[in-house]
């Protein structure tokens, strides 16, 4: 039993005595010495509170048991601790210099239906006590299994976009070889260095910063760059207020990515990719937009694996409060919002 619980425990017992020696005492005001008999009657008491924790421990060792045992042996701790209380009640009115006649040991059952009252009803306190804390504990299991059911789908997504990115990098240095751009294909590959090690040095399920998030997709860019230079700019317009909002990781470079291979692969012209962000009523959203006219572009948030890795993960970790919308455009090129909930920060 944890200490929080172990003091509501302590504290209710003290009360639950209390009210019964103010009881007790009360109903013997009228008795000749009832000063005297009130005072004894407070170890009295006290050896009442000492059984019912005693109790406590003997319930907490049959905890997990049927329902009829751990009754049986709550019966049978109730009964014995009644007639120590009887006992013991005798001994300190009847035998300790006794003012009110020799002792009445014939009383000592109906001293112990008195008491036990009080100890059943401790006992009954306490099963409900216990029954609730179970019942917590039950949900906070619930609960860690449930995060680590979510933490696990989270890194296995996750894990989906790495090699599927790590791919798409290497064919780009492999085409800068074959066409004999060796300097571009070492700078693509110090660039992947650079992507890879941002990736390893977090724990995947991490929340990032905004900053951190376009550091990772300009390190992606630097690789594309390197085989469509000329042909590929990144416009930025981030407010600076938003840099430290928090997000989670690899969610705008599936994004760029998606822009790359469907609005600027399959063409000969260029392409701008536009990156912003804005708060709104809900949170807050970020908007990845290009002017290439993809050969077949994605018509909503599950096609792809970017995009639907994206949505996937967005349900996952925020359920309806955060989302994914894409788009193909009227006019040409195509444009993603992500939707996130809060201030993120």
């Amino acid at each position: 039993m944890t200490a929080h619980r172990s003091r509501t425990l302590l504290l209710a017992t003290l009360l639950l005595w209390a009210v019964a020696f103010v009881a007790w005492t009360a109903d013997t005001l009228e008795v000749p010495f009832s000063l005297d008999r009130a005072l004894r009657r407070l170890p009295l008491c006290a050896g009442g509170a000492l059984l019912c924790l005693g109790l406590g421990r003997l319930l907490g060792r049959v905890r997990g048991q049927s329902a009829w045992r751990t009754g049986g042996w709550a019966a049978l701790g109730v009964a014995l601790a009644s007639v120590l209380y009887a006992l013991a009640n005798e001994l300190a009115l009847y035998v300790i210099r006794p003012h009110w006649g020799p002792p009445r040991w014939a009383h000592i059952p109906s001293t112990a239906l008195m008491a036990l009252w009080v100890f059943a009803a401790w006992v009954l306190l306490y099963l409900a006590l216990d029954a609730d804390a179970q019942r917590r504990d039950r949900e906070v299991r619930l609960a860690q299994a449930d995060a680590a059911a979510i933490d696990a789908q989270h890194r296995l997504l996750l894990q989906q976009l790495n090699p599927h990115f790590l791919f798409n990098a290497l064919n780009t240095v492999y085409a800068l070889v074959v066409e004999g751009d060796e300097a571009g294909a070492r700078r693509s590959l110090l660039a992947l260095s650079d992507f890879l090690r941002a990736s390893l040095e977090r724990d995947p399920p991490a929340q990032v910063t905004l900053a951190q998030e376009l550091d990772s997709v300009r390190h992606y860019l630097t690789i594309e760059l390197q085989r469509f230079s000329g042909r590929l700019q990144l416009v930025e317009a981030i407010p600076p207020e938003l840099l430290g909002r928090r997000l989670p990781p690899m969610v705008l470079q599936p994004l760029v990515e998606n822009c790359i291979k469907h609005g600027l692969a399959c063409a000969e012209g260029a392409m701008t990719i536009r990156l912003s962000a804005a708060t709104v009523d809900e949170g807050w959203v970020l908007r990845v937009e290009d002017d290439g006219r993809a050969a077949a572009p994605p018509r909503d948030a599950r096609a792809g694996v970017g995009l639907g890795n994206i949505a996937r993960r967005l349900q996952l970790l925020y359920g309806a409060a955060a989302r994914l919308e894409a788009r193909a455009l009227a006019g040409g090129g195509f444009v993603a919002y992500v939707h996130l909930p809060g201030a993120g920060a």
